[in-house]
């Protein structure tokens, strides 16, 4: 007998994930709103970001050329900063598309939120799911992972 693998639906989902990091809040949130240091963190391990440009205002472009440094692909992201609240807060709307056919592989909401605490910052990050390709389903599930290790990231440059 076989047996078909459901595959649950990414869309509306919500993705939260934390990390404290020992630097002041001004310093780790100017790590989400300078170019070059967003350049530096984004990502999960194994990816490099040769491109990086942020307008951090309401309105703003964001966008990012992230390359997978064991086989040179490239994923890009583009989208709109849609909140900025320094040094608390910042919202985008960001989409993963294929570069050869401009097809969105994944579109989110990302709310990252910035705590004093006693001279570290937690920062949250809220994922939302609004759309994701099937070829990237399996990817979707794994947010959280590359979120994690994207965090660690920033943390080693604060």
């Amino acid at each position: 007998m076989t047996v078909a693998a459901k595959i649950e639906s990414m869309i509306g989902k919500e993705v939260v994930v934390s990390r404290l990091i020992d630097a002041p809040r001004e310093r780790v949130f100017d790590a989400w709103v300078n170019p070059s240091k967003l350049a530096r963190w984004w990502g999960p391990h194994g990816f490099a970001n040769p491109r990086c440009e942020i307008d951090p205002r309401p309105g703003g472009r964001i966008y990012i050329e992230m390359i997978r440094e064991s086989d040179g692909r490239m994923f890009p992201l583009d989208g709109e900063v849609e909140i900025v609240e320094m040094p608390s807060r910042i919202v985008l709307r960001a989409r993963g598309y294929n570069a050869a056919d401009d097809k969105t592989t994944i579109e989110d909401r990302v709310t990252a939120t910035f705590e004093d605490r006693d001279g570290k910052t937690l920062v949250t990050v809220h994922l939302y799911v609004l759309d994701v390709a099937p070829a990237f389903a399996e990817a979707a599930r794994r947010m959280d992972i590359g979120w994690s290790q994207s965090l660690k990231r920033l943390e080693g440059t604060t």
